[in-house]
């Protein structure tokens, strides 16, 4: 079953603990959002590695210059992974990638536009265990739209042992009937703006349950 990574685009580091907080049990991994990022700063990433120790934890920072230097300084903050976009050349996922062999960690590439596979077998072979493919827009997930089409190509090569981010705009009820294939899918604000965000994350949990039966049938 796809794993759930919670995404807190919150302004403010205690909104995203406390979402964190009620969701844990449910969730996989803890992701802090670009928006947080940039308005806490590196802060929040520490605060959040404190606060969830066991949690796979993904500073969400986009780089798209000095890889290197910028994904050590996430990775010092505490992260586990960090993101870079895919219009950012090959020698930016190179210094990420570099960064993160020497913290242990891992560098989350987005396709951006213009992408192509064999850019993505580029990455892969340089070491990204991610590749994430952000919908535009909102909606149901249907087997006919771009994102689909991007995560059939994405499927139809070997990617070894980096995996697939479904991200952008997941709201209930965009889960329960697709046969797309993907291994994390980021929720934002479905679950953090909810009044229960436990229960929306339980919500997605069982939505993900209910996919994974129809991909068999």
């Amino acid at each position: 079953m796809p794993a759930i990574q919670l995404a807190l685009d919150t302004r403010d580091t205690q909104t995203a603990v406390a979402a964190a907080h009620a969701t844990r049990d449910v969730v996989d991994v803890i992701e802090a959002g670009t928006v947080l990022v940039l308005h806490e700063g590196l802060g929040a990433v520490r605060v959040l590695r404190a606060a969830f120790p066991d949690h796979p934890l993904v500073a969400d920072i986009r780089i798209a210059r000095a890889g290197a230097k910028f994904a050590a300084l996430a990775f010092d903050a505490g992260a586990d992974r960090v993101t870079v976009v895919g219009e950012a050349g090959m020698h930016v996922v190179e210094g990420a990638l570099s960064a993160a062999r020497s913290a242990g960690g891992e560098v989350e590439v987005e396709l951006g536009a213009g992408w192509t596979l064999d850019d993505v077998g580029r990455w892969v072979d340089a070491g990204v265990r991610h590749v994430i493919a952000h919908r535009s827009g909102n909606g149901l997930l249907r087997d006919d739209d771009e994102i689909a089409r991007t995560l059939e190509q994405l499927a139809s090569i070997d990617l070894g042992p980096a995996q697939v981010t479904l991200a952008g705009g997941i709201d209930a009820g965009d889960l329960a009937e697709t046969r797309l294939p993907f291994d994390t899918v980021a929720i934002g604000s479905a679950i953090v703006g909810a009044a229960d965000p436990r229960a929306a994350a339980s919500a997605f949990r069982a939505e993900l349950a209910r996919a994974r039966e129809v991909r068999v049938a």
